[in-house]
């Protein structure tokens, strides 16, 4: 169901989403590393490749095509969508060539949630149209995202009052049900399948209620049986769509990686990048000579074959053979399926990434310490970068040149203030260690430097605190023997508690010595 909905996403048939939901999860199977991924379709990449879609083939101005047409317009949209996954697949070769899998030690989770979260309203701003009933064509370029929003509010006495009623009924039923998947996942035998739910009734209804004709619903209409003969895409395009296939890579490998590692994390495995930059663009290389548009990781169907026992690549069969079932035999059962209820379903998969954005008030907070509320004598310090051998150095430098312990410090003078004026040294030191998401074995040794550092420091008369530090880095921390040195009572689990005990213990200090002058005693 996912992959026909984000075939919407791509301004190609429903159908199309099918073959992608099929084809990249065999070859994965074969070449990846991740044995609880789960690849086909994904909502950023489908928003993606319809942008760049549309803009290589645009809907004619006043958009009333006939069905000859229509069609004309959907094959050539097909041909450029599997162009575009033809130029991103080779560009991940190319990079597994060139080894870039370490490119995966730069994606901090706060990069990841942004860019997640970022396409998560994108996506609903997208979908607008299809809830409401609106014929709209889909804006490019820049600000697209305010030109949709406007578009959309210009032609909302236009709506469609059927549309918008299967709209709010299908959110009405898919919303709880995906909320009660998560809260009682412990307890479910599995996961009530809403959208299939959801799907059947939608069909069912629109049929027996003849909602196409009496109320011109948009439907999905004749699903073709079978496979695609293999196509090769015309190279000739390829040098001109390599500006979106570039972006589309990235983002592909960017998500992979990521997905890969939190459930490598989870179970006690590795996954070897270089392998995964392989099998996503040979993946995205061969499925689309089949029609497919650009494909990745996909997180609701590795949720999904995770809850239901799914140990190894090739628990990813198992969608396969549902995808199959559709393609030979149920195709026509979603002939009277509305566009609108893809739409929701579309929606409704953002929510993790919609819950995400609760996190902005608290990033926004600790972005204002960092940049406007600076308290004497307190510094907090960021380092958005694992702890690997490709940073072995760079982190006690840093921090030395930022607490004044190093040669040419600056953690003692103003370099904001006139030259002959001293600023408050610095006495309470706040580590986010956020950032860092995993530490090799230079960074072990690099936790050595950390550990002379905090001695260092205590010699400086100078507080060390580590705040935000994942239990995977604490535990190598801890192992390399950090606690010699730094006592539990300076670990914190967020920022703003570190930051909190900083300013009780800079005040004490403030008041101390303010006591020590009112006796004389002040040296």
């Amino acid at each position: 169901m996912p992959g026909m909905a984000f075939a919407l996403l791509t301004s190609v048939p429903p159908v199309v989403g099918l073959y992608t939901s099929f084809f990249p999860v065999l070859i994965y199977s074969l070449l990846g590393t991740g044995r609880h991924l789960s690849t086909g379709t994904f909502a950023i990449l489908s928003l993606m490749t319809g942008s760049a879609v549309e803009r290589l083939v645009p809907e004619p101005l006043g958009g009333n095509l006939s069905g000859i047409e229509r069609e004309q317009l959907d094959a050539q949209r097909v041909g450029a969508a599997a162009s575009v996954a033809f130029g991103s697949g080779a560009l991940m070769l190319a990079m597994f060539a060139l080894q870039l899998g370490t490119l995966s030690t730069f994606l901090s989770e706060p990069v990841v949630k942004a860019l997640t979260s970022g396409a998560a309203l994108h996506v609903l701003l997208s979908q607008l149209p299809s809830l409401l009933g609106l014929s709209l064509p889909r804006q490019i370029g820049c600000f697209s995202l305010f030109k949709t929003l406007a578009a959309v509010l210009t032609a909302l006495p236009r709506s469609s009052a059927a549309e918008l009623t299967i709209s709010a009924l299908s959110l009405a039923l898919l919303v709880p049900v995906k909320e009660l998947n998560v809260r009682f996942r412990d307890r479910l035998p599995t996961r009530i399948p809403g959208e299939v739910v959801m799907v059947l009734l939608a069909s069912v209804l629109c049929f027996t209620s003849s909602l196409d004709t009496r109320y011109n619903v948009q439907i999905v209409g004749l699903l073709p049986g079978g496979f695609p003969q293999p196509v090769l895409p015309n190279l000739a395009e390829v040098p001109g769509i390599l500006a979106d296939s570039l972006p589309i890579a990235l983002v592909t490998f960017a998500v992979s990686a990521s997905l890969a590692s939190i459930y490598a994390d989870k179970y006690s495995y590795t996954v070897d990048f270089n392998q995964e930059l392989l099998a996503h663009g040979v993946s995205n290389l061969i499925s689309s000579l089949f029609s497919c548009f650009p494909n990745s990781a996909t997180l609701a169907t590795t949720s999904l074959l995770v809850d239901a026992g799914g140990n190894t690549q090739l628990a990813g069969l198992f969608s396969c053979t549902v995808v199959l079932s559709v393609l030979l035999w149920l195709g026509p059962f979603f002939y009277y399926l509305p566009k609108a209820v893809l739409a929701c379903i579309n929606i409704s998969s953002m929510r993790q990434m919609f819950f995400q954005m609760q996190e902005l008030p608290q990033l926004w907070r600790i972005s204002r310490v960092d940049f406007l509320l600076q308290v004497p004598g307190l510094c907090i310090l960021s380092y958005p970068t694992p702890l690997y051998f490709g940073t072995r150095g760079q982190f006690r430098h840093i921090l030395e040149w930022h607490l004044g312990l190093g040669k040419g410090g600056k953690a003692t003078t103003n370099l904001d203030g006139p030259p002959d004026r001293v600023a408050e040294p610095v006495r309470v030191v706040v580590l986010d260690f956020s950032g860092v998401i995993f530490a090799d074995a230079a960074g072990a040794r690099e936790v050595v430097q950390v550990r002379r550092l905090a001695s260092r420091c205590q010699d400086a008369g100078i507080h060390l605190l580590l705040a935000q530090c994942s239990a995977s880095v604490l535990g190598t921390l801890t192992r390399a023997g950090l606690l010699d040195r730094v006592t539990p009572e300076q670990l914190y689990v967020s920022v703003q508690d570190a930051a909190a005990h900083a300013l009780e213990r800079l005040v004490r200090r403030s008041i101390r010595r303010g006591s020590q002058k009112l006796l004389g005693c002040d040296k």
